[in-house]
């Protein structure tokens, strides 16, 4: 694998030195001799008008375009207010590469040595907005959005299409100015043929507050609109398609689009069981039963982790999955800024999982194993419905009403079997058999109206919103449990059914009021309330009776409120706001038959911003914010749960509330001009307070486990991503580093653990620049975890895992396509058992037919070595755990697509008459 990259690497950089040598430069004014700046100087392919080369003019109006191949292009310039500029060249240049100097005409004045038809401006800058071409730049035949915007410059995709864009995380992707399948970006960039796109807009989406008085209060979210072709909009597109492979493999979908002015649809189909969730990331987290599903397992009481979501996008997911989803998605724009949508996505997935797992557990005076087996079997099956309108009343007031609802329902059944081993001296066993169901309803309206004044008075904001649900499961379970020193056999046959309502409600209101040239104040206030309900019945089978000490009606109420003060002030270059407030959290809980338990407490919330743009593409950020965050009714439900006889959970009725400080600084930096990008960062976070466990282990190893507050919680984490083209080897390259520590506190028999936790990763990638032909990305990631212990230095432990990897494309012209992909893992032994290397190689072959290329058929093979593996190590509070999961293998399958109205790709080019004067 390394002797691949290494001569793939080797092989670019020849090509590119031996290949490209010329340059041009020139300067562009404008008829008055006055330089103009962000001027786009790009040459163009003159048999397709695609882009070749670019570069941008500086504040002198200078361009220069360097390692150009030798050849015939076509020069073009471009400038807002200008009537664009073309001329035909031959590289080298004869003239030393100096074009001189090129005058450029208002847009009013028409050219007589040029007549343009539909014309085509690879890259144009708006103030700041970068506006891209999409026919400037080649795609394969059936390209959806995400291959468009890989090709563009200031664009970075990664491997599971996540985007950056000008150096930032890209949190919005709108069509044609509007939503689409709500929030989530991934949905319309994996879906949306990129042959529907007519350009691609990159800014900074403003706030609706900003927006409606033009006060920049800072916030945006960085945005990309994808704008689809004239004439176009009013066709109904998509495609179907349908593949079988080896060992009963099959994947099947369909997409159908129609969009106009004022409309827009879409629909969406999938089936398969190649372990293919559906179109976005929130439909995993629906095939999984929900973020909470993804903090926690087996319905335990759960806390925050260390580790994230344990989700690689880029790999197949642990077990064989057969899942199916479809959506559909409507918008209706009356008028401009009156807009109505909503969106339907429903999805579900059998899962059969095998996994092996060994936990390494510490404690003062030694440590002890546990293994465990699990064979389990699931199904879910969610439906989402989400809507949004939002109203532009008149140029003062603005409405905006979002809401959704939501039905999960899941099943699973699992055989474990668990051991626990001291020094290899077997202490006890465990063999399980659950079944669970469970149902969620779950719905949600929230709103907004904002009022703007002529006066110093210059908004009103008032907004609310309620949500509630109702989940309820019906649990089963067979245990024998085995002890060894001194024997006992333990057998518990038991049921428990539980159901669990939230309900949330709150408002806010707010004033913004001018005191001075360019300073406001902003008083607001914000109430809240949530209750949460558990009822539950548990005992013993097969009779039914119910063990009334495990069976608790349950109810938990927290009420905030909050006010606070807001200063801003607002300039054209910076967002200044510093804010005092605080926050009121009433709490209790009662238990049948029990006590009431109330809390009251009075909190300093402070919070600080600004945001400063010092220059075109250079920000610095700094802030700094307080928040509480109050326990949920699991974790206050001092009950136990006993569905485990070797780990007992008990919640803790008295938690307080976490008080938590954080803080980050960020630091962007966007070269327009080379396409240089560096983002930095750095973030640090204490929490006081802190809900974390206190784990009691028992001689024969059983646990108790009880949640408490611990004294405090330690975070910070650097960052820093760089991106550069390097011209004279025709490569992009990006480094992205990052630093995390966690210093946290929990309890072993009654002591008190210290874990320091390090984690460091460098990650590395090269792609050739000029893409159109082959397509070549080589990188890896490198990363160390480093965890410490006070309860037992001696059991400090270290490990590391690399991941190397190489993505080829190759489309050597508009009938063919092939792609090979080749990933290895490696999981180094340093504290397990084993060194584990995880090679994966896939190829696909795809050609194209019928009339303009509506006909694909691909041919591909997943894991030629059939090496997958599921394999996940983490090391968290004071244990240390590798988990192996069966996942999908080797298999080679056939697929054919057919495009609904296939759009042929002379639409929209550039066609140029060149008259001589």
């Amino acid at each position: 694998m390394k002797k691949l990259t290494f001569l793939l690497l080797l092989t670019i950089i020849t090509i590119s030195l031996f290949g490209q040598n010329s340059f041009i430069k020139g300067n562009v004014f404008d008829k008055n001799g006055a330089p103009l700046v962000y001027a786009t100087a790009v040459l163009l392919y003159p048999n397709d008008s695609t882009m070749a080369y670019y570069g941008i003019t500086n504040s002198a109006g200078f361009f220069e375009i360097k390692n150009i191949k030798s050849g015939k292009y076509i020069l073009q310039t471009a400038h807002i207010g200008c009537q664009s500029f073309f001329k035909n060249i031959e590289i080298p240049h004869k003239k030393n590469g100096n074009i001189g100097v090129l005058i450029m005409e208002p847009s009013a004045v028409s050219l007589s040595a040029v007549e343009v038809s539909a014309e085509r401006i690879p890259i144009l800058i708006k103030k700041d907005t970068i506006e891209y071409s999409a026919g400037a730049f080649n795609v394969k035949s059936d390209a959806v959005a995400e291959d468009l915007l890989k090709k563009l410059p200031g664009v970075h995709v990664d491997r599971g299409g996540n985007i950056k864009a000008q150096g930032e995380n890209v949190q919005r992707v709108l069509v044609d100015g509007k939503e689409f399948f709500g929030s989530d970006p991934l949905v319309a960039t994996k879906n949306l043929p990129a042959d529907a796109v007519e350009k691609v807009q990159v800014y900074n989406k403003k706030s609706d507050e900003t927006e409606l008085t033009g006060i920049d209060d800072g916030t945006y979210a960085k945005t990309i609109n994808l704008i689809l072709k004239d004439g176009k909009k009013s066709a109904i597109f998509g495609d179907i398609s349908a593949g079988g492979g080896t060992d009963e493999k099959y994947q099947a979908g369909a997409k159908l689009y129609r969009f106009t002015k004022k409309h827009q649809f879409a629909a969406l189909g999938m089936l398969n069981n190649i372990n293919k969730y559906g179109f976005s990331f929130s439909d995993y987290l629906n095939f999984n039963g929900g973020i909470s599903s993804l903090m926690g397992g087996g319905g335990k009481i759960t806390i925050g982790g260390d580790n994230g979501l344990p989700i690689d996008f880029g790999q197949p997911k642990n077990g064989l999955i057969t899942s199916g989803a479809v959506g559909a998605n409507f918008t209706y724009e009356a008028r401009k800024n009156n807009r109505f949508n909503i969106s339907y996505l429903a999805n579900g997935a059998d899962k059969k999982l095998e996994e092996n797992s060994v936990m390494d557990n510490f404690f003062e005076i030694g440590s002890f194993q546990q293994k465990e087996k699990v064979r389990q079997t699931t199904t879910n099956r969610a439906h989402r419905l989400n809507f949004g309108w939002q109203n532009r009343i008149d140029s003062t007031q603005n409405l905006k009403i979002n809401g959704g609802l939501s039905f999960t329902n899941g099943t699973s059944n699992s055989n474990i079997f668990s051991e626990s081993f001291e020094e290899r001296l077997l202490k006890n066993d465990l063999k399980s058999l659950l079944s669970n169901n469970g149902n969620n309803s779950a719905g949600n309206v929230g709103a907004s109206y904002l009022k703007k004044w002529k006066s110093n008075w210059k908004l009103l904001k008032i907004s609310g919103g309620f949500s509630i649900s109702e989940s309820s499961s019906d649990e089963n379970w067979d245990n024998f449990t085995q002890y060894y020193l001194p024997p006992k056999n333990v057998i518990d046959i038991g049921f428990r059914n539980e159901t669990n309502r939230k309900l949330n409600y709150f408002a806010r209101t707010s004033v913004t009021r001018r005191i001075g040239k360019q300073w406001y104040l902003v008083p607001s206030f914000r109430i809240g309330k949530a209750e949460e309900t558990i009822n539950r019945l548990q005992g013993v089978s097969p009779n039914s009776s119910v063990i009334d000490s495990l069976s608790p009606d349950f109810m938990a109420q927290n009420i905030k409120s909050r006010g606070a003060f807001v200063l801003k002030r607002n300039r054209r270059k910076s967002q200044f706001s510093l804010s005092a407030g605080v926050e009121n959290v009433l709490l209790y809980n009662s238990l049948t038959g029990g006590n009431r338990t109330e809390s009251e407490k009075l909190y300093f919330v402070p919070a600080f911003s600004w945001h400063y743009e010092y220059s075109t593409g250079r920000q610095f950020d700094f802030s700094f914010s307080s928040s509480v965050n109050s326990p949920s009714a699991n974790q206050l439900l001092p009950v136990v749960d006993n569905s485990n006889p070797l780990q007992l959970y008990i919640g803790n009725s008295n938690l307080k509330p976490e008080y938590g400080h954080n803080a980050r600084i960020n630091w962007i930096f966007f070269d327009q001009f080379s396409f240089t990008s560096i983002f930095a960062s750095l973030s640090g976070g204490y929490t006081q307070d802190k809900i974390n466990w206190s784990r009691t282990i028992m001689p024969d190893l059983s646990q108790k486990l009880r949640l408490v507050n611990v004294s405090d919680d330690y975070r910070a984490n650097a960052n820093i991503d760089f991106s550069t083209p390097i011209r004279f080897l025709g490569l992009n390259f990006e480094a992205e580093l990052n630093e995390s520590w966690n210093k946290g506190i929990n309890f072993v028999d009654n002591e008190e653990n210290i874990n320091n936790s390090f984690n460091h990763s460098l990650g590395i990638s090269f792609s050739n620049r000029k893409n159109e032909i082959i397509d070549v990305n080589v990188g890896g990631n490198f990363n160390i975890t480093d965890t410490k212990y006070s309860v037992q230095n001696s059991l400090d432990k270290t490990y590391y895992n690399i991941l190397a990897y190489t993505d080829i494309a190759y489309t050597p012209n508009e009938k063919w396509y092939f792609s090979v992909t080749a990933d290895l893992n490696r999981y180094y032994s340093d504290s397990f058992d084993e060194t584990i290397d995880v090679p994966l190689l896939s190829i696909e072959f795809t050609r194209y037919f019928l009339k303009n290329n509506r006909g694909v058929l691909t041919f591909e093979i997943f894991d030629v070595l059939d090496k997958n593996t599921g394999i996940e190590r983490i090391s968290e509070m004071n244990y240390l755990l590798e988990r192996k999961s069966n996942t999908i293998g080797r298999y080679a399958m056939l697929t054919f697509k057919y495009r609904l109205n296939k759009f042929d790709k002379d639409s929209g080019g550039v066609k140029i008459d060149m008259k001589k004067r």
